[in-house]
């Protein structure tokens, strides 16, 4: 299969993974670096493709076992990719390379994310996306630190997630395009769901203070 041919978005099951695909403008439109609602997209995304395999089986692919952490991770999803991009400054089309990535290395190896897999995962992608993607970057030093991991542990990941990836880090800008503009129609259908509410609240709060026939005080004079 080539890359134009992958379908987008997480193989694992989402309840917000079926999106239609939209054909806009080149990669080279895009922002350069990681608009905050960009990290808070995708970052739903991945914890909601996590809560719904917390009622899967535990049975993990053994190819997957080093990216296994112990315990959760206190920090949220969104913290982590928050602090990956902060410290790192890396650009737009990165964050979705990352995406991308950990989606293909899925369908490869049928990997079911959790939450004990996805943080080692993000930061194995996040720095091969960097190195791949950005002409400058950090030592692994850097990175490992970042992460909370020894850099001996953080070059055993990058090099299992190439083996798991297959090596295949091109991604055509068709491919590209599809993600990024999947990811803006979620921030659009969060937009008008956020409206939605804020409409309906609006009502409830209109009802609560309007004056019903009933309600109304009469002056004792009724027969």
């Amino acid at each position: 299969m080539s890359d134009t041919e992958e379908t987008e978005y997480l193989s694992i099951n989402s309840s917000r993974s079926n999106l239609k695909n939209i054909d806009k403008a080149s990669i080279s439109t895009k922002s350069e670096y990681v608009p905050m609602k960009m990290i808070e997209i995708i970052s739903d995304l991945l914890n909601n493709i996590c809560e719904e395999n917390k009622v899967k089986s535990e049975n993990i692919n053994k190819n997957i076992k080093p990216f296994m952490t112990e315990s959760i991770p206190s920090l949220s999803i969104k913290d982590y990719l928050t602090r990956l991009s902060q410290f790192t400054k890396m650009n737009e089309s990165t964050i979705i390379l990352i995406l991308i990535y950990i989606d293909r290395i899925g369908k490869i190896n049928k990997v079911i994310l959790t939450y004990k897999n996805i943080y080692k995962l993000i930061l194995a992608s996040m720095v091969i996306a960097i190195k791949f993607n950005e002409d400058n970057f950090y030592s692994s030093e850097v990175y490992a630190k970042l992460g909370g991991l020894s850099v001996s542990e953080l070059n055993y990941l990058e090099f299992q997630f190439l083996i798991l990836i297959k090596f295949s880090l091109f991604i055509e800008n068709d491919l590209f395009d599809k993600y990024y503009y999947n990811l803006l129609s979620f921030q659009e259908e969060d937009n008008e769901n956020n409206e939605k509410d804020d409409n309906t609240e609006e009502e409830d709060e209109k009802n609560e203070n309007s004056i019903d026939d009933d309600d109304i005080m009469h002056d004792g004079n009724d027969d």
